[in-house]
């Protein structure tokens, strides 16, 4: 997982002490944490198990409870919210009406899937309250495991997050 190295590299040249790692099984967070246990780096993992009940859960219980255990931060969006969001983003969205998800088309169109999912976990984080002002390092991924990493200001003022810098981006 190179991507995870370079996102961890990037952060540390930068100043930035905020990672976000996408993680639906729980082994791309078990690898960031492998990597950053000995950092002065604050991890956030956000699961990809909105909605699901806890028995339907794909993110590991026993990772889950490693990373707790060491301060990171586990978190998986409020369903309630995530169910209306969806419906409201699915009407407007067939009618051209929603910002969010014309900027996700482009953002996957210029850098893929990966980076894409990168402004999804932050938006979420933003929308929980996880985190409100400041710069983070996003990793994701377009299909299993950390493909892509990015640079992002964090910003009362804006809705969504705002892209600085593309670290590793799985778009070709």
């Amino acid at each position: 997982m190179d991507a995870l190295k370079e996102a961890i590299d990037a952060a540390k040249k930068n100043n930035i002490f905020t990672i976000a790692v996408a993680s639906t099984t729980g082994s791309t967070a078990r690898a960031a944490f492998e990597l950053i246990k000995n950092e002065k780096l604050r991890a956030i993992v956000v699961t990809h198990d909105e909605g699901r009940r806890l028995s339907e859960r794909r993110f590991n219980e026993d990772v889950r409870k490693i990373l707790l255990a060491n301060n990171i931060t586990v978190y998986t969006h409020n369903p309630k919210l995530i169910f209306l969001q969806k419906v409201i983003n699915g009407i407007s969205g067939k009618f051209g009406l929603s910002p969010w998800s014309a900027h996700l088309q482009k953002v996957k169109e210029r850098y893929g899937t990966g980076v894409k999912v990168c402004h999804i976990i932050l938006k979420m984080l933003l929308e929980g309250r996880v985190v409100r002002d400041g710069r983070i390092v996003a990793i994701a991924g377009a299909k299993s495991g950390a493909d892509s990493a990015a640079i992002f200001s964090i910003s009362g003022h804006n809705k969504w997050p705002v892209l600085e810098k593309v670290i590793v981006n799985s778009h070709k």
